[in-house]
């Protein structure tokens, strides 16, 4: 049995980013990204960002999309800073103030799946620096479920299938056990 409270060392999570970009405005998305993250260790699949307009107007067609996760295995407390990075970058990068790459960071931990947002909503929580914590996908049963919210690129297989590799890479460097 154990007693008392106090304060627990957050569990080490490996970080991605969700990098969605206009192919004919922005062919090389990580040339750009290096320098904040490093070269991707892991890549998924490559696909058509063409289940939602929302980002047409700004970055206009075609987008794609794809998930990149880095040798990046740090605390969870970092994500805030890497999404302000993210930000500044993109910034940095507009033509004619549009937007033609949008770098979402996020990361693996052993039981969720968790991105960064500059934008509240009823199920995001607030972590400092104006960004916000979005769970994503949750560890049930050996896999990543989605919830309600949950973005449906984050269900695709290419997706799934990048975020069983990064867990078992950072169960692999952290010497940790499995977490369900």
């Amino acid at each position: 049995m154990v007693f008392g409270g106090g304060f627990r060392e957050p569990l080490k999570v490996i970080y991605f980013n969700a990098v969605l970009y206009n192919r004919e405005h922005f062919p090389e998305p990580d040339t750009a990204i290096v320098s904040i993250f490093g070269k991707p260790l892991f890549k998924s699949q490559e696909f058509d960002f063409s289940h939602t307009d929302y980002y047409t107007p700004e970055m206009d067609r075609p987008q794609s999309k794809y998930f990149a996760g880095y040798e990046l295995i740090d605390s969870p407390e970092r994500l805030a800073e890497f999404k302000i990075k993210a930000v500044e970058l993109e910034n940095s990068l507009m033509k004619n103030g549009r937007r033609f790459i949008n770098v979402d960071p996020g990361y693996v931990a052993l039981e969720k799946v968790v991105a960064a947002s500059t934008k509240n909503f009823t199920h995001r929580i607030y972590i400092g620096g104006r960004i916000y914590a979005d769970l994503q996908l949750q560890r049930r049963k050996n896999a990543y479920m989605p919830l309600p919210w949950t973005f449906q690129d984050y269900t695709f297989p290419q997706a799934l299938e990048l975020f069983e590799k990064m867990r078992n890479h950072l169960i692999a460097e952290t010497h940790t056990g499995s977490s369900e």
